[in-house]
């Protein structure tokens, strides 16, 4: 559904960035000069006011439930969020949101990326659920991620990281200023990261259709008697290993996940960091209001930017890790499908001999699964390589840009 609101677009330039300071109960505690600007509200009617003040009636009610779910949780989030100025005017922004000691930061840029329109999209489709069908706003929630997923995002965090990346790139364009390394390589990083995964599920699938095979070679094999006895080992072979590699697939799975799940948080981290420096430097440079304290915000700002590099560098140190342990999981899968090719070669000499119809379905159906196995496996095996060659650029362009904040910092 489209905005029923025919309000205009209050002006702001890709350069600008901007922030406001809340307590723990979403009340505004400050924020700087860019803010009061857009918002067009006085600080006198925004300090100590609900952050709601500017929340727009074209927002779905499951964005705000998740973001705050994940907020009480401690956990940054970034989002697209559509608000409102005092005058009814709009201005959307890509909002980062952290914990700080006594309540929460927000840093806002213009956004542009390549899943805005999406977002915006997904927004409206939601917001006339909510209306027509009163879904609460969990149910909302729920409802945008599957949204999120038919665009190839497992979650949210994955989202976050995308989208981030993409917006940093985004606005490094528009600006006319070169598109930060750091950032071009966590973004082939995130990529790099959610094919691997896709393709680990995608084998997970592909057993999961076939798993009964084995059960059906024991079944046939009892209907030939006698002249079945072979193919009865063969399966009772075949059913041993299905056993070990449906436990190593369980392995392999989890592994690639958590290796997605290493890259998505160190990449968000990393991102979270550059902006809130950048805002750090800006703010600095403003002319700023009697009610705003320089030094406290500055203090705050420096802070979290400081905090949020320190973590960066713990997310990359465990994607190596993790990295790892997936290289050893694919490793088990590729000795399981060695294994799995000598007993379908058996099986397809046997079924030659008897000349079953059946038999022969059967071990078509396991050369199947071994092709997608196979395909998958070097699929992955070029994935891995371009990921410890895409993690070890990313931790020298990290060592680079994080002794240039710490000197800033």
């Amino acid at each position: 559904m489209k905005s029923q609101h025919n309000e205009a677009e209050v002006p702001f330039e890709f350069d600008e960035l901007f922030f406001s300071r809340t307590d723990k109960r979403g009340k505004i505690c400050s924020g700087n000069s860019v803010f009061r600007r857009i918002s067009r509200f006085d600080w006198e009617e925004l300090l100590g006011k609900p952050h709601n003040v500017i929340r727009h009636p074209d927002m779905p009610r499951g964005v705000f439930w998740l973001m705050w779910d994940r907020i009480r949780r401690g956990l940054p989030t970034g989002a697209y969020v559509k608000n409102r100025a005092k005058d009814g005017d709009h201005y959307w922004v890509y909002a980062i949101v952290t914990s700080i000691e006594d309540g929460y930061l927000s840093v806002r840029l213009k956004p542009s990326g390549p899943l805005f329109e999406i977002v915006k999209s997904a927004y409206e489709r939601l917001l006339s659920i909510e209306e027509r069908e009163r879904v609460s706003p969990q149910q909302s929630a729920s409802l945008l991620m599957q949204h999120l997923q038919e665009h190839s995002f497992e979650d949210y965090d994955a989202f976050m990281a995308s989208s981030l990346l993409a917006e940093l790139n985004a606005r490094d364009d528009k600006i006319g200023r070169s598109r930060n390394g750091l950032v071009e390589l966590l973004e082939d990083l995130c990529s790099t990261s959610r094919r691997l995964y896709g393709i680990a599920r995608e084998i997970m699938v592909a057993y999961a259709n076939h798993r009964f095979v084995p059960m059906n070679l024991i079944v046939h094999s009892g209907r030939l008697g006698s002249s079945g006895a072979a193919i009865g080992k063969i399966s009772q072979n075949y059913g041993t290993l299905a056993t070990e590699i449906e436990a190593a697939l369980e392995t392999f799975s989890i592994s690639a996940r958590k290796v997605a799940e290493a890259i998505q948080h160190g990449a968000f981290l990393i991102g979270t960091a550059r902006l809130q420096r950048e805002m750090s430097t800006a703010f600095l440079k403003e002319v700023l209001d009697d009610r705003i304290d320089r030094i406290e915000e500055t203090t705050c700002l420096d802070s979290q930017t400081s905090s949020f590099w320190t973590r960066s560098f713990e997310g990359l140190a465990k994607i190596q890790g993790e990295t790892s342990e997936f290289i050893r999981a694919a490793s088990d899968m590729k000795r399981l499908s060695t294994g799995l090719a000598a007993i379908r070669v058996m099986g397809k000499v046997e079924a030659g001999r008897l000349g079953t119809r059946v038999l022969s379905d059967l071990i078509a159906d396991l050369e199947a699964f071994q092709e997608k196995l196979n395909v998958g496996l070097a699929e992955i095996s070029r994935l891995n390589d371009t990921l410890l060659n895409s993690t070890r650029h990313v931790l020298k362009a990290f060592d680079t840009a994080d002794g240039r904040n710490r000197s800033s910092v």
